[in-house]
């Protein structure tokens, strides 16, 4: 009977961990600080009309287009900034859409888990890029789609970004706009039952101690948007919390046995 007792509390459950990874709606920050252009090809001379902030009826957006009284050969670039991944198992992307002017062709999005994260180093990264996009299809109105897509390809990476690409000739180029980006990540995580972990205090206001079958373990606390406000490696049984601000977290611990994950209360 004991024996089946030991082998039912080692039992390993998986659970999904729903999170927001990255956002941006460029309200409060119009100048897209932390975005990064690249444009390798563009026939004409201090055109305003590379990848920028632009702003209609208060609303801000980036934009791409080619037009300064004519149409101009262009390939232009713009990467998000970098965003942590490295918890999730699968990643989705959710963005607004908008065509004007008969584009020359479709505006598409890439993915990367090795760029470096400036404009002289976006040539030699390795960008993926993200098919069956839900894109505007009216260039005569002003409204928006939405388009939702699966980019699991840079789960894990602990420095992903997303790029949108906007090409156009001399003949053709109209106008791309995007907006309400929305990164959420799933992770699937191994999480022993109780007897098994225990976290104490519970709440607490300082040390968060734990009870697992290693003594060398990885530790992150994700905050409840997903995003990982303190972590630590190679520790015991103790995380100090006592910088971070009241709230319910969730606790990551891997070792050499697998995830685990609970949520504790910060006071």
């Amino acid at each position: 009977m004991k024996k089946f007792l030991l082998f039912a509390v080692a039992l390993i459950a998986t659970f999904g961990l729903n999170a927001q990874v990255f956002s941006d709606d460029f309200q409060t920050d119009t100048t897209a600080s932390g975005w990064t252009t690249y444009t390798p090809t563009w026939d004409a001379i201090n055109s305003p009309y590379k990848w920028h902030i632009a702003e209609y009826s208060g609303d801000y957006y980036l934009s791409a287009s080619d037009w300064d009284g004519e149409n101009h050969t262009s390939e232009q670039w713009i990467s998000s900034p970098s965003f942590d991944a490295s918890a999730y198992t699968s990643l989705s992307i959710t963005f607004d859409n908008r065509k004007r002017y008969a584009p020359y062709q479709d505006l598409e999005l890439y993915v990367s888990s090795d760029f470096a994260g400036d404009s002289a180093s976006f040539a030699s990264a390795t960008w993926t890029q993200i098919t069956g996009l839900t894109l505007d299809s009216d260039d005569s109105d002003y409204d928006w789609a939405t388009s939702t897509n699966d980019i699991s390809s840079i789960a894990g990476a602990s420095s992903a970004y997303i790029a949108f690409k906007y090409v156009s000739t001399d003949d053709a180029g109209g106008n791309w706009t995007v907006n309400n980006i929305v990164i959420t990540g799933a992770a699937s995580v191994n999480s022993v039952y109780e007897p098994v972990l225990s976290l104490y205090p519970n709440p607490t206001s300082d040390v968060i101690y734990f009870n697992v079958n290693s003594t060398n373990n990885n530790v992150q606390i994700l905050n409840t948007v997903g995003q990982v406000v303190l972590s630590a490696q190679n520790v015991r049984n103790s995380v100090n919390v006592q910088t971070l601000p009241q709230g319910v977290y969730t606790v990551i611990i891997e070792n050499e046995n697998g995830r685990i994950a609970k949520k504790f209360v910060k006071r």
